[in-house]
């Protein structure tokens, strides 16, 4: 199961692009905008908080990257086609996504995941929680046809009056909605990190399937998610969401240094130290000038120093495998840039000493193998 998604992830489910019959000026993928949606939610749960109320930030991420496996599979429906369709007989729909997850969980293996999802999609105590996710999936569709809008109006009015009443309605009955559409350096801050998706990793190399680090973000984390469970499965307790966490943060630094790649940072003695405390400076004038001080503390290790604690080993091979994944995908397909870089990165791999680590090398990796199966609910 899971060595599948994974492969689709980063082949033909990056080839997906939102608003695929509308005139558009950028591309976005539904892995980039799930991570958006991600960070967004985040940041609204941190609103929220602030009136003591308590969230399940665990069961946010889980449920929007469960929800981007139903829209994967859901491809041919768009969101706007999907609102009129629940309008209009919300029956057809749920039967719809029923037959999908029923799809989902009919794989043998990764009952752990099946669970998972089965345990989100049926929690009808998360209301809070799901009212934030909505939210979050509202105001990144809101930032799309904003951008898209300034070029192309005649195409996107009415999705773009469509959004706006759904967010001035649901902004009276959702603090933390309210509190970040009033205040334009929240927005500001939510923009630098949306850059991300047009940030593109190995951007110096030819590539059959991009992939940009916003996506990438998603699916360290969807991968961090699995090392965890496996491994509490197994002797440890670790921090779920605490690695998870530090899975869909570690790279937003980049939004604002680009990739500076690992060769370049070796090279002059010092270089990283200086690199370092530039970063430092950078992201306090580009992204926590915009936020509160309580917030910057709560995301600073997560952002630059994310691969510390007990939990930093998880999420650093979370991130590891997801370039040996990456790679590997790129090198079946002919890449040739691509067979020296899929090596170096295996043998780190190798030297890992986990049993989850083993297990993606022993059964993720060799179903990449496999010929993707066809969708069929």
């Amino acid at each position: 199961m899971i060595g599948t998604l994974l492969k689709l992830m980063f082949s033909k489910w990056l080839s997906i692009k939102r608003w695929n019959n509308f005139p558009r000026v950028e591309d976005i993928t539904p892995l980039d905008n799930a991570g958006f949606v991600i960070h967004i939610a985040l940041f609204l749960v941190h609103l929220e908080e602030k009136n003591n109320i308590k969230i399940d930030k665990e069961y946010i991420i889980k449920k929007i990257i469960f929800d981007l496996f139903k829209s994967l599979v859901l491809a041919d429906i768009n969101s706007g086609t999907r609102d009129y369709i629940l309008k209009i007989d919300k029956n057809i729909m749920l039967e719809l996504e029923t037959k999908v997850l029923d799809f989902l969980y009919s794989f043998e293996d990764w009952d752990f995941i099946k669970s998972d999802m089965k345990q989100v999609f049926s929690d009808k105590t998360k209301k809070i929680e799901d009212d934030i996710i909505n939210a979050a999936k509202k105001f990144a569709w809101h930032q799309e046809c904003v951008i898209n809008a300034r070029v192309f109006l005649y195409a996107y009015d009415v999705a773009l009056g469509e959004i706006n009443s759904y967010l001035n309605e649901n902004k009276n009955k959702l603090f933390c909605l309210r509190e970040l559409l009033k205040n334009d350096n929240y927005k500001n801050y939510l923009s630098h990190i949306r850059r991300l998706s047009h940030a593109m990793r190995w951007s110096w190399k030819q590539r059959k399937y991009p992939v940009s680090v916003m996506s990438h973000l998603v699916i360290v984390t969807f991968i961090s998610y699995i090392l965890a469970n496996l491994e509490n499965g197994k002797w440890w307790n670790y921090n779920v969401y605490d690695i998870m966490a530090r899975s869909i943060y570690h790279d937003i630094p980049e939004a604002i240094t680009w990739d500076i790649i690992t060769p370049i940072k070796n090279s002059v003695k010092w270089f990283r130290n200086v690199l370092e405390k530039v970063e430092k400076q950078m992201m306090n004038d580009y992204f926590f000038v915009y936020v509160d001080e309580d917030y910057e503390k709560e995301i600073y290790d997560y952002m630059l120093d994310p691969f510390s604690t007990k939990e930093w080993k998880l999420a650093k091979h979370a991130d590891i495998i997801s370039a040996l994944l990456e790679s590997r995908i790129e090198r079946d397909s002919n890449n040739l840039e691509f067979i020296n870089i899929y090596r170096e990165i295996k043998s780190q791999v190798n030297k890992f000493d986990d049993y989850s680590s083993d297990y993606i090398l022993k059964d993720v990796l060799l179903s990449f193998w496999d010929e993707i199966w066809e969708i069929k609910i």
